[in-house]
């Protein structure tokens, strides 16, 4: 009696794995019909339906990113894709599920993203779905931080001692044209300061003594020609 029993459980137990086998879903395609956004779930009691995963794909069909779920909260390994379909970044989620832990990040050709000597890395934010929005390598007092735009291009660059910035950061498009070089002392704006258009030509360059505008700054039109010149007068 009591083998019958079991025998009976385990084909109740094996009949509800099979019911509720995880699928995907398609939840948004692009207008060619390809899908956009994918969803890994399986079905519930009373008609629920539980995510477990997520996919989002670019338009020319290669991974963007790959995420798990427990509970609706981040869990295992989370995986980032740049256009190209290398990967960008992958962290674990089970430690932290706000920022996760573990991460490694990489180039669009797939090298390690930082390749300089250093301490200790960490994700100092995110976006709201959990993607690294911006990240430090720590040496000794000093850290040389990075921020991502939405395509996984570099955003910002720059250094940050003792919790200032300090020395020359850089700021891009997303498209990877330098939108504007910027020098720092101790927090403050000292040194050359000039801003590009996203097609590269010039939009002003300037200089700052102490955080405020000093000399004669030149600016320029769209064509990237000399459009005006204002001197400061800061000495």
């Amino acid at each position: 009696m009591r083998m019958k029993l079991i025998s009976a459980l385990a084909a109740i137990t094996l009949f509800f794995s099979a019911c509720n086998k995880p699928y995907d879903t398609v939840f948004s395609t692009y207008r060619d019909g390809s899908p956009k956004l994918v969803f890994t779930v399986v079905d519930g009691k009373g008609g629920t339906v539980t995510r477990l995963g997520e996919k989002m794909y670019y338009e020319n069909g290669n991974l963007m990113y790959d995420k798990h779920f427990n509970n609706n909260k981040p869990s295992g390994i989370w995986k980032f894709y740049y256009e190209n379909g290398q990967l960008h970044a992958e962290g674990c989620f089970d430690k932290n599920d706000s920022t996760g832990s573990d991460w490694k990040f990489f180039k669009d050709n797939g090298e390690d993203f930082f390749v300089d000597e250093y301490d200790s890395m960490a994700v100092l934010d995110v976006t709201s779905d959990h993607r690294p929005l911006s990240i430090a390598y720590y040496k000794d007092d000093t850290e040389m931080r990075f921020q991502f735009n939405e395509n996984y291009t570099i955003n910002t660059r720059g250094i940050v001692k003792n919790g200032l910035k300090e020395g020359r950061w850089e700021f891009f498009y997303a498209n990877g044209q330098k939108m504007l070089e910027a020098n720092y002392s101790k927090g403050v704006e000292n040194g050359a300061y000039n801003s590009y258009r996203d097609n590269g030509a010039p939009y002003f360059r300037g200089f700052y003594i102490n955080g405020k505008r000093a000399n004669v700054w030149e600016f320029y039109d769209e064509a990237g020609n000399l459009a005006g010149r204002q001197d400061f007068d800061v000495h």
